[in-house]
């Protein structure tokens, strides 16, 4: 199966393409709850495009926790780093992606939800739409170790699309709040149009590389 990096790749050319956007947005909240198929909207500005950028979220989760039982503490976003891959085309319309999230603190943390996303390009917003799927777990990820979420969407028009050529603007970046937290990473986006009005179905986050 094809699986593609995104954002490390072309990372100089994104973020030459979208100097000048606004750094916050307001996206679709990550989430600890278990909360499997409800769906949030959110509409990013344009950042920078590589992974190792970060900013302030308005959309909101349930925040930082306290430590859990076993005294291990809770992951945040600066402790982890962001990359996204694209497992090819599925066909009938059909793509799929992984989100792969990194411990790059040097100790263990523990996490678990779903991450909220934000498509965006040059141009600011763009519509994103996250429908949660599956049961939220807490893991812990160990120093070094990464963790990932699978990425659902289409790319045939459906109701409030253009039902043209291309359904939806063509996003450069996804942003990416890690579950629970307020702030994001930023990864480019080389999946495509999302149709659907931006519409992207999000496995909750497991140990674990794609």
């Amino acid at each position: 199966m094809q699986r593609i990096i995104w954002g490390t790749l072309a990372a100089a050319a994104l973020a030459a393409a979208l100097t000048g956007c606004d750094a916050s947005f307001s996206a679709s909240p990550s989430s600890s709850t278990q909360d499997g198929g409800s769906s949030q909207t959110s509409a990013p500005h344009g950042g920078s495009g590589t992974s190792t950028t970060s900013g302030t979220g308005t959309g909101t989760g349930t925040g930082k926790r306290p430590n859990g039982a076993s005294g291990t503490r809770h992951c945040t976003t600066s402790d982890l780093h962001a990359s996204a891959y694209s497992n090819g085309d599925a066909g009938a319309g059909q793509r799929y992606g992984t989100l792969q999230l990194t411990n790059n603190s040097g100790t263990a943390c523990t996490t678990g939800g779903w991450s909220g996303l934000g498509l965006a390009n040059a141009n600011g917003a763009l519509p994103t739409k996250v429908v949660r799927e599956g049961t939220a777990r807490t893991i812990t990820i160990p120093a070094g170790a990464s963790a990932y979420e699978q990425l659902h969407w289409g790319v045939v028009p459906g109701d409030g699309d253009d039902q043209g050529a291309q359904c939806q603007p063509t996003a450069r970046a996804l942003h990416v709040i890690p579950p629970n937290q307020t702030t994001y990473l930023s990864v480019g986006w080389i999946g495509g149009p999302v149709c659907q009005q931006g519409q992207i179905r999000l496995t909750p986050i497991k140990l674990g590389k794609m």
